[in-house]
């Protein structure tokens, strides 16, 4: 918000305000009692004549501030013009005030690009530690966030799961926006990676991507939620959770699709992205129940789980009466003769059914652990294209 601010200038008052805007002293949180108003604003434009020079500024940033601002007229004079400094348009100062029975009355200006740029050379040691102390003061208390962390009661899985929410650059309530829905969505796994990705292939000059909403789904149990239930003993013993992975599609069929679809504009278009067991259960979610999405991203998918058994399956998507339009990019890389082979399997699978359009890139110079960054960047830009 830009609240309009004029400065007379009073010769007479100058010398007398050199002292008091030449005095040393640290800046702490007991000082900033003595004033009812700080902030830095740019100077957008100067008026003077022999008598009176105003100053009109442009708040961009208050560090403190009184009640009703705007519109307020300072009286003053200035005391960066007592220390030798003079304004000009564009600059950014650092403006005190403090409440008096007649009006708010500057108490100490800086200018603070200078002072950024020349070192705080000749500027007042109070000016110089003021400014400092409110740029780590600012540092300290301003959080950068990219979106939401939700939390919602699955019924079905008997928890608690937690979402982490980004939306994108001008997201408004007024539009509708594809859903694109993470696996392994947690802040130490892809999600902040996969929303700057996004970000990068929303700039309009890109347009990779349309701009989307991503839901990033935390894992609780990722061998339990990204597995069907195994025909292998030996591997049962090894990893006793695994098998829940109906429990888990229906948590995103019946619960978390319609939560977001109630509480943010969506359009009807839904992405699924999964990398390794990921992958695996989004190829599970395609055989089995590929209306669910109308696009997915499949990364080095761990097919060989099970011995192949999903890949013996007949897939929904290759029945005649499956009449929804689905899109299918899969990718991997360079991790082995299996992990090629099954995602080529793959490929070659959903590549012969009618309605889904089909997607294969290998990347030879990545392995399992670098392929997805670059996976999805590939595959976000061929989505554009498509």
């Amino acid at each position: 918000m830009k609240y309009l601010f004029s400065f007379a200038f009073f010769i007479s008052a100058i010398a007398s305000y050199a002292c008091s805007c030449a005095n040393p002293g640290k800046m702490d949180n007991k000082q900033y009692e003595h004033y009812d108003f700080i902030a830095t604003g740019v100077i957008d434009g100067i008026e003077e004549d022999d008598e009176v020079k105003m100053v009109f500024f442009n708040v961009s940033h208050f560090y403190k501030s009184g009640a009703e601002l705007n519109d307020i007229v300072f009286t003053t004079a200035l005391s960066s013009a007592a220390c030798g400094i003079s304004p000009n348009v564009g600059e950014e100062w650092l403006i005190y005030a403090t409440r008096h029975a007649d009006g708010l009355h500057v108490s100490l200006c800086s200018r603070s690009i200078v002072m950024k740029a020349e070192g705080m050379f000749g500027i007042p040691d109070r000016a110089q530690e003021d400014l400092l102390f409110l740029e780590n003061k600012g540092q300290e208390n301003e959080k950068y966030a990219i979106g939401n962390i939700e939390t919602i009661q699955s019924e079905v899985l008997g928890e608690s799961r937690t979402l982490n929410i980004y939306l994108p650059e001008g997201y408004s309530a007024d539009s509708t926006y594809p859903v694109i829905y993470l696996l392994d969505g947690s802040a130490h796994e892809d999600f902040l990676h996969v929303a700057g990705l996004l970000q990068f292939c929303n700039y309009p000059w890109l347009k990779f991507m349309p701009k989307s909403i991503l839901v990033g789904i935390e894992n609780v149990d990722r061998k339990r939620d990204f597995t069907y239930p195994s025909r292998d003993e030996e591997y049962k013993k090894k990893y006793p959770t695994t098998g829940g992975s109906e429990a888990f599609m229906q948590f995103i069929e019946t619960e978390l699709q319609p939560y977001i679809e109630t509480n943010y504009p969506v359009n009807g278009t839904d992405m699924l992205i999964g990398q390794s067991l990921g992958g695996l259960f989004a190829t599970e979610v395609l055989y089995k129940k590929p209306e669910l999405f109308n696009h997915y991203f499949i990364v080095s998918p761990s097919l060989w789980y099970d011995n192949l058994s999903l890949l013996e399956q007949e897939p929904a998507f290759a029945a005649d009466n499956f009449d929804k339009e689905i899109t299918v990019y899969v990718a991997v890389g360079n991790e082995g003769r299996v992990m090629k082979a099954v995602a080529k399997k793959l490929y070659k699978e959903v590549k012969s059914a009618n309605k889904v359009k089909s997607q294969f890139e290998y990347f030879k110079d990545e392995d399992h652990a670098s392929i997805l960054h670059e996976a999805l960047y590939r595959g976000f830009k061929d989505f554009n294209e498509r």
